[in-house]
């Protein structure tokens, strides 16, 4: 039988392998949140009970100011599942790096401050958590592969130095694209590596609006570029010392910078996810290739970051049109 190739580690699936999988993500993508509408325009109580009656209900709450718990839960469950159609841990792990990495910076800084920072840990990382939690304390960076142990001592270090919280982010966040662009990189699938160098793209936008629109320093702005997209570091900073959005208009994202960044960052960073989330669509198409299952997840991971945005405006009482206006682009 035909064979397909998943990048450089040369892991092959045979084509009714891939086949199974994409028709099981073609179930799960049913179970998508697809009456978003109703869960925006209703009142607080029914909106909750909308959500209850999805698969985020499965966990249960006592008070639905907890409603972070049914996510996370939710999404742990759906790398596990989609993680079953891949025969390839790295496949799955760049995905999840992102996770290891905010809990890491959780980490830091509660040791830091002394103050228990169990509730904004997250499930759905490349190590279990309470591994990450024990190795991280005992300093064992040799069980922790894909954390850069010179980059949390960096991070340690600078905040000493400058008491200043934003180089934990700053350190950590470059630490990690820095592994997801080698993970990607080795994996060889080009669509992955794509949607790595996009994220790092998006993601120096956003941090690039920010710094400019604040009025910060270009220090500031050079610190906290992360690496693995196209864009290079001097590009960003010849257009925050110049006129960013002229500058953006001779790159691929020009279109993106001049609609969407003199509407705001709140505006831009939707119109950033809404971006990122074409390309993960375009997935749904192809055969015979890992893809679609990596969009899924994607996919899911913009679902969770939507339900999250739903419940915390429903929680503070905004109006459903100002939440449209928040909520990211559905992949179905």
């Amino acid at each position: 039988e035909q064979l397909a190739c998943l990048g450089g580690e040369h892991v092959v699936l045979l084509r009714n392998e891939i086949h199974r999988a994409r028709e099981r993500i073609k179930q799960l993508r049913i179970a998508l949140l697809s009456n978003r509408d109703d869960f925006v325009t209703h009142e607080r109580a029914e909106a909750i009970r909308i959500l209850c009656e999805t698969d985020y209900g499965k966990t249960e709450i006592d008070d639905i100011h907890d409603f972070e718990k049914m996510i996370q839960n939710h999404l742990e469950e759906e790398y596990q599942a989609v993680g079953k159609l891949i025969p390839s841990e790295t496949f799955m792990d760049i995905f999840k790096f992102k996770n290891d990495y905010h809990n890491i910076k959780v980490l830091i800084k509660e040791e830091i401050s002394k103050v228990n920072g169990k509730k904004y840990l997250i499930q759905g990382g490349s190590i279990p958590l309470d591994d990450l939690q024990k190795h991280f304390r005992d300093r064992n960076y040799m069980e922790l592969p894909n954390i850069k142990a010179d980059a949390v001592q960096e991070a340690i270090e600078m905040y000493a130095k400058t008491k200043n919280a934003r180089y934990i982010d700053s350190v950590l966040d470059k630490a990690c694209f820095q592994v997801m662009s080698d993970s990607a990189q080795k994996l060889g699938n080009e669509y992955v590596s794509r949607y790595v160098s996009k994220l790092a793209d998006v993601t120096n936008l956003k941090t690039l609006l920010r710094v400019w629109r604040l009025e910060r320093s270009e220090e500031e702005l050079e610190e906290s570029i992360v690496p693995g997209g196209e864009l290079p570091a001097e590009f960003l900073i010849r257009a925050f010392k110049n006129d960013v959005i002229q500058v953006m208009k001779e790159t691929s994202y020009g279109a993106l910078c001049d609609t969407y960044m003199p509407q705001g960052f709140t505006v831009f960073e939707k119109a950033c996810d809404d971006y990122l989330m074409g390309y993960v669509k375009d997935a749904k198409y192809k055969t015979l290739t890992p893809e679609p299952v990596a969009a899924y997840i994607l996919a899911k991971e913009t679902e969770a970051k939507c339900v999250r945005i739903i419940m915390t405006c429903k929680l503070q009482d905004i109006d459903p049109e100002t939440i449209k206006e928040r909520v990211r682009e559905a992949y179905v």
